[in-house]
């Protein structure tokens, strides 16, 4: 469809916009019928890119050269109204961009994966598969930068041109202002959320969002469907969408949920076309397994010196180093809100809006690691997976060109180097900004991720770290007990669930069970094998067994409300692949299940006598178990996975302080021997 002339263009967006505000005022007003309008005006005025063949990424750098302004936190972009104004009308538009053009919301989001077609003339490789994603790659999240890049510069240009679209005056002013200082938002998942709220944004759950328009001489407020909610597709692209287990016409032929859902859904009620998303138990469990993410952020960045390692979510590590790394923590995000829904799924998990916050968290996370370890970066390592361009087991280093992005017009690519510097595209992070002498980048992630954490959003910075890292930090805690939805009473460990689904996890603190002289840290390493039919899992780790015995993860909000719990890592599927990539499924993949803060916790209480490892050994042998589940909390036995191995590592370290990191002592991490011996999935020692 051919877009409508300038002049004509702009007098039926001004017509309805108005009439949508006069109308919006109306008790008469109805609200599907707004709805409508504002969409219809969205895409009425929407001009096509330009299909460029090789388009180049420059981010918002294209518009604002050099001012590299922070990306911020979704939260406190919400504290910001014209910038979130900005953020959701160019979001908006941008997803109602026609679906054939190249710099569409669909086609952008394709790139990942699905529908596994070229974009930018890069054709696929004779051997190559899936989408342009590096997947368990050394160049995992360097390839993500500029990806990200270009989906910030879209933003921008659509928020742009629905700003061009607005009559002369103070509000076109205004917002033209707050787009200067826009830029995309990051959802941070590991910090202590904002005071009475959860880890999972409100603003992300609504299926309606109010934003500002012009009205005359003056402005108003509408509702419209909220484009950081679900990505609505137009339409849905059944033939490229159709999974390969969907073909079969033997028995193990399933229900293809890919074909059925004309929208993304997270964690959804059914596979067909009836599926609804239950964003409230996304933050449920999203919140139970808080302090654990935390925990595993943190131990990334002042722990983990090697790029390789926290790179990519590939073991090979040896036996009691961890395997830890920022895909993983990703992979347990991606599988938390998806649970069976598109972020569940790694071919089509970038069409979930939500997909591009986490992602821009995760380039944050990479930016603070490269600042605190500047030394080290992408180095030469055969990749085992297929891309669309590159074939399975080629190597890659940091001249190895991202595909499909292109940096300049003359048609080079961005490389692992030359994103080195995120700051070139225009933008970076509130952490590397205005730092000193005396407000270090340590003494930020210290009190952002560290052992005495607390609120660091910007209303609630009354809540200051303290200098004392081994003092009580009450202000969060709570020594009340409510009943869950499930029926089951806690006591101290929870909060009950407020209106938007949080089920917020107080934290008890007390005098540390750790001495002054020496702390001990305990993570449980989880490896198995990659992909599988249906094998995106989550591995909960649990710290009673007898009473873990007779939980069950089904609904899994019983199973999350028990103390006993302590959190849980997810693994991403890769399943319904084409026949070629099947060796891919048998790639061990890790991840990992913090113990420190539940054994400190047992400790305080008189469970366990010390955080010694001869102590601990014993004790995770006798009490420590886990459960497997399948998208839907679908139980499953270990032995049911493939390449399944849970062992325990553990370091003694300096204590930090605000100031420092801790230290590793007596060579860093090692095997704790025993303590998962005889047990389904555990590693039998000798």
């Amino acid at each position: 469809m051919k877009a409508p002339a300038s002049s004509t263009r702009f007098m039926r967006f001004w017509v309805l916009a108005t009439l949508s505000c006069h109308l919006a005022s109306s008790n008469k007003f109805n609200s599907r019928y707004k709805h409508h309008m504002l969409a219809e005006f969205v895409t009425s005025s929407q001009e096509k890119a330009s299909r460029i063949p090789q388009p180049a990424v420059l981010g918002i750098k294209r518009f604002e050269g050099d001012n590299a302004v922070p990306r911020i936190e979704i939260r406190e972009l919400e504290r910001r109204p014209d910038q979130f104004n900005v953020f959701l009308l160019g979001l908006q538009r941008f997803q109602n961009i026609s679906q054939d053009d190249q710099l569409s919301y669909f086609s952008i989001a394709g790139i990942h994966g699905r529908p596994f077609t070229s974009w930018g003339g890069v054709e696929k490789d004779p051997k190559g598969s899936l989408g342009y994603c590096r997947h368990s790659s050394n160049i995992f999240s360097t390839w993500h930068r500029p990806y990200l890049a270009l989906f910030e510069e879209m933003i921008y240009k659509n928020a742009m041109d629905v700003i061009s679209e607005f009559p002369e005056g103070e509000f076109k002013v205004r917002m033209n202002d707050a787009l200067h200082q826009f830029r995309l938002p990051y959802w941070d998942a590991a910090a202590v959320p904002p005071i009475g709220e959860g880890s999972y944004p409100w603003c992300v759950q609504r299926t309606t969002i109010e934003v500002e328009l012009p009205s005359g001489d003056t402005t108003c407020k509408v509702f419209i469907q909220n484009p950081l909610f679900s990505y609505t597709f137009h339409p849905l692209p059944v033939e490229y969408f159709r999974s390969v287990a969907s073909t079969r016409t033997d028995s193990a032929a399933v229900v293809d949920r890919w074909i059925e859902w004309n929208r993304t859904v997270r964690f959804p009620t059914t596979k067909d076309s009836t599926a609804q998303s239950q964003d409230r138990l996304v933050a449920f469990h999203l919140d139970w397994n808080s302090e654990n993410i935390r925990q595993r952020t943190y131990s990334m960045l002042a722990m983990q010196k090697d790029y390789y390692n926290i790179s990519n979510n590939l073991v090979r590590t040896s036996r009691g180093e961890i395997a830890d790394s920022l895909e993983s923590v990703h992979d347990t995000l991606h599988n938390t809100v998806g649970d069976g829904g598109h972020m569940w799924q790694t071919q089509y998990s970038s069409f979930d809006p939500i997909f591009w916050l986490l992602h821009a968290n995760t380039d944050r996370m990479l930016a603070i690691w490269q600042a605190l370890n500047p030394e080290s970066y992408v180095t030469n390592h055969s990749n085992p997976l297929a891309t669309f361009s590159s074939p399975p087991k080629s190597w890659a280093d940091e001249h190895t060109p991202l595909h499909p992005f292109r940096c300049d017009d003359a048609g080079n690519f961005w490389t692992s180097e030359t994103v080195r510097d995120h700051t070139k595209f225009g933008y970076t992070y509130p952490e590397l900004v205005g730092l000193s002498e005396k407000d270090t980048l340590v003494r930020r992630v210290n009190a952002l991720y560290g052992e005495n954490a607390t609120s660091q959003f910007s209303w609630d910075q009354d809540q200051q770290p303290t200098d004392d890292v081994s003092s009580v930090v009450s202000s969060q805690s709570s020594s009340s007990s409510c009943t869950t939805r499930s029926g089951l009473s806690t006591e101290v460990t929870t909060a009950c669930r407020d209106d938007r689904g949080h089920g917020n996890r107080d934290r008890r603190h007390g005098h540390s069970a750790q001495r002054l002289d020496v702390q001990y840290h305990y993570f449980a390493n989880i490896r198995a094998a990659k992909g599988g039919s249906d094998r995106a899992f989550k591995v909960y780790i649990y710290l009673d067994s007898a009473i873990a015995s007779a939980q069950d993860v089904s609904g899994n909000t019983q199973a999350a409300s028990t103390p006993i719990l302590v959190g849980y890592t997810g693994f991403q599927s890769t399943a319904y692949q084409a026949s070629e990539m099947l060796p891919n499924e048998m790639q061990k993949t890790g991840g990992v299940v913090a113990l420190t803060k539940a054994l400190e916790e047992k400790a305080r209480v008189g469970e366990v006598a010390s955080l010694d490892e001869a102590t601990v050994a014993p004790y995770l042998r006798e009490h420590m178990t886990w459960k497997i589940a399948l998208a839907g909390d679908q139980e499953v036995f270990p032995e049911e996975v493939p390449g399944l191995e849970i062992e325990v590592s553990w370091a003694k370290f300096t204590p930090p302080t605000p100031k420092s990191f801790p230290e590793v002592q007596n060579g860093g991490f090692k095997h704790l021997m025993f303590a998962t011996t005889g047990k389904a999935g555990g590693v039998n020692d000798a």
